[in-house]
């Protein structure tokens, strides 16, 4: 009996079902500084990676165990880029292959060429070659939200995308970054019907419950670069989502509702804040049953891109939060 509850007991401090996925763009001092970080401070993450005792994974070991319905292990991360920009090769590559992380790069195949600011095929051949994940982008970092693109040329777009980088590299992972996080319901739907997992650029940690058509990620760089905060979201966990309604990132109304559907609930009802963009305080949300709980905006959202982040600090592992955002794209 006593070795049963010492069993017991360890299995309940072992962390959730988590990992994380880190977005970067560029690797420099002298790019722009919204979607850079520098060396030294991309140095600092890794180190931190490490002295968490993170074990950083190939971006398709996350996803095929979503996939495969199997549990993602509580010490995985993954490291991703957009852009497929030259700081990359130049600066970050070095230190990842120095000590042995692998990455993927999302990249654009008609911006690839020889410059000062994107890597050109060979240079991207290199990675591959050395077993890097290349991956999809779109042709050239189209909106396929706003830049007025029927659904047939989104997808003729993606394709193209695809085949340019199986004709180059021999690779085709089906995995599409959303140039600037955008997408919507239409577009998900078209992800799963062509085999695609899709990923944006909202924050959140992910687990066997995480929609394969839009994977959160937690960017890395510009503002959100700062090692202390990210920390914390290396080491967040996902709520155990049941449903999400709306899924689409369309608002329903001057102030969207959103209603979140939970499997279980390890924290307390009156720990869950959310923050809506734009906003210093935090919003209460309202507990309709159980595990169900709603958020809204109390003023109109503004235009652009708008989060619903959500917070509140697990029971079980202290000093752990769980952490989920919704997209809303404004267009008016």
């Amino acid at each position: 009996m006593k070795y049963l509850t010492l069993v017991l007991l360890f299995c309940l401090s072992l962390p959730s079902s988590a990992a994380s996925i880190l977005l970067y763009h560029h690797v420099s001092s002298t790019t722009p500084k919204s979607t850079s970080v520098s060396l030294e401070v991309f140095q600092q993450h890794l180190d931190m990676i490490s002295e968490l005792g993170l074990e950083v994974v190939p971006l398709t070991t996350i996803t095929d165990a979503i996939k495969n319905g199997q549990p993602v292990d509580h010490n995985w991360t993954a490291i991703t880029f957009d852009d497929g920009f030259r700081s990359v090769f130049d600066n970050a590559y070095p230190e990842l292959k120095r000590r042995n992380m692998p990455f993927t790069v999302f990249v654009n195949p008609n911006m690839v060429k020889p410059s000062k600011l994107y890597m050109s095929w060979p240079q991207i051949k290199t990675l591959a070659d050395d077993g890097v994940i290349i991956a999809n982008h779109t042709l050239a970092h189209e909106n396929l939200v706003r830049d007025g693109l029927t659904i047939s040329e989104i997808v003729a777009n993606i394709e193209q995308a695809e085949e340019m980088i199986v004709q180059q590299l021999g690779q085709n992972h089906k995995m599409l970054a959303f140039p600037f996080g955008e997408y919507n319901q239409t577009l998900e739907e078209k992800l799963t019907e062509l085999g695609y997992v899709g990923f944006a650029q909202h924050s959140g940690a992910v687990n066997h419950t995480s929609n394969l058509t839009a994977l959160t990620r937690f960017p890395a760089n510009g503002i959100y670069a700062n090692p202390k905060t990210l920390k914390n979201k290396m080491r967040s966990l996902p709520f155990n989502i049941k449903s999400i309604s709306p899924i689409d990132t369309k608002p329903n109304s001057p102030q969207p509702k959103l209603q979140v559907a939970l499997e279980d609930r390890d924290f307390y009802q009156s720990q869950l804040a959310c923050f809506i963009s734009g906003t210093s305080q935090p919003q209460k949300p309202i507990w309709t049953a159980k595990n169900v709980f709603e958020i809204a905006a109390n003023n109109a959202i503004p235009p652009g891109r708008v989060k619903y982040n959500c917070t509140a600090p697990s029971i079980k592992h202290s000093g752990r939060f769980y952490w989920m955002s919704k997209l809303w794209i404004n267009q008016q």
